[in-house]
């Protein structure tokens, strides 16, 4: 975080690679928030598929920034040529403000955009945070628009821009290939997993707070089956209390409950991911549940999933990496969601 916040404060643009869910976007939150002269312009790019829709998300983000500091009457203003749209929230009686859903904006469109980024940033300082940045290269034009992007962000000198993602193929073709409009455009900053021992002890305490007693054994079980990702962790740990009651001591046995709990609330999301896929990937989905992502083009990797040939298995792996069911660090295929693991393992599959 002291890193993080030297890097705003000098203005300096980051990358901020780690897997998902190991805290990047809290961490972000966290930082901009102690600094307190400045405010957080947040773009969330996950699924982004045209440039439209990344134009629309800024616009929005900016709306929605300028709201919360009661300058609705300069942001409408200052969008007029986007034909912004003023309605009352029914639930909160404040007014709410949208984009045209008519106008249709192309990557040019950027270039105003950001001139309204400056303007904000004149009257209080910004840190401008893309999260998922590595699905802007789902776009058709995104060499068009990454390009755009970068004509303006290199002369937004005092302006951090903070580039956040978790696809690290992805954000390193974005900022490490010579021939990408961001290359060597930002200092690289990596969000891994947190050290196990000062980890669990912290959890020990959470728990400790509400007059639950731990073992330490829970708390390394927690961990491992959550593989050391915090989000995940804080899930099952917040199931775990949803489980347990006041002044319990918590075992092992405590986990197959809360872990039950989970299910009951993400299955229907499981049953529609399996939905997606073909005989062949649920099995080598299956495999990896059962026998780990290290070396699935092993000869007792094929032979236990019984399908013929690494080809197969290379085409299911790369099928089930599109779907953002698995992902690739280090070698080794990991479920993006590890309960997910888990309740294939406790189905029986």
């Amino acid at each position: 975080m002291k890193q993080l916040a030297g890097f705003i404060k000098s203005g300096q643009n980051v990358v901020l690679q780690g897997e998902r869910r190991m805290g990047k976007t809290s961490l972000v939150y966290e930082t901009v928030r102690q600094l307190k002269r400045h405010r957080m312009l947040y773009v969330d790019l996950l699924e982004i598929k045209t440039a439209d829709d990344l134009c629309k998300r800024m616009v929005k983000a900016l709306i929605s920034m300028e709201q919360q500091a009661g300058l609705l009457e300069r942001i409408l203003k200052l969008l007029s040529q986007l034909r912004p749209v003023v309605s009352i929230d029914p639930l909160t009686g404040q007014p709410s403000v949208s984009v045209d859903a008519g106008v249709r904006l192309k990557p040019d469109s950027l270039d105003g955009i950001l001139d309204l980024v400056r303007e904000s940033h004149k009257r209080t300082r910004l840190v401008v945070v893309f999260d998922e940045f590595q699905d802007i290269l789902n776009l058709v034009d995104a060499k068009e628009t990454l390009a755009v992007l970068r004509s303006k962000v290199q002369f937004h000198k005092d302006i951090p821009y903070i580039f956040a993602g978790s696809v690290r193929n992805q954000m390193r073709t974005i900022f490490t290939d010579p021939e990408s409009a961001f290359f060597k455009s930002a200092i690289a900053v990596d969000i891994g997993p947190l050290d196990r021992e000062a980890f669990a002890g912290f959890l020990a305490d959470k728990f400790a707070l509400g007059k639950r007693v731990v073992d330490k054994d829970v708390i390394a079980k927690v961990i491992e089956l959550a593989e050391n990702v915090p989000g995940d962790v804080q899930e099952l740990c917040e199931v775990i209390w949803e489980t347990t009651a006041y002044r319990d001591t918590i075992h092992e046995d405590c986990i197959g409950p809360a872990l039950e709990l989970i299910y009951a609330r993400e299955s229907k999301g499981y049953e529609a991911a399996l939905v997606q896929l073909t005989g062949q990937q649920v099995r080598c989905l299956v495999g990896l549940a059962r026998m780990g992502g290290k070396a699935p083009l092993s000869a007792a990797f094929i032979q236990g999933v019984g399908i013929t040939g690494p080809a197969s298995i290379k085409k299911a792996l790369n099928r089930l990496v599109q779907l953002k069911v698995v992902y690739r660090h280090e070698g080794e295929y990991k479920f993006v969601n590890p309960f997910f693991k888990t309740w294939l393992l406790w189905k029986n599959y």
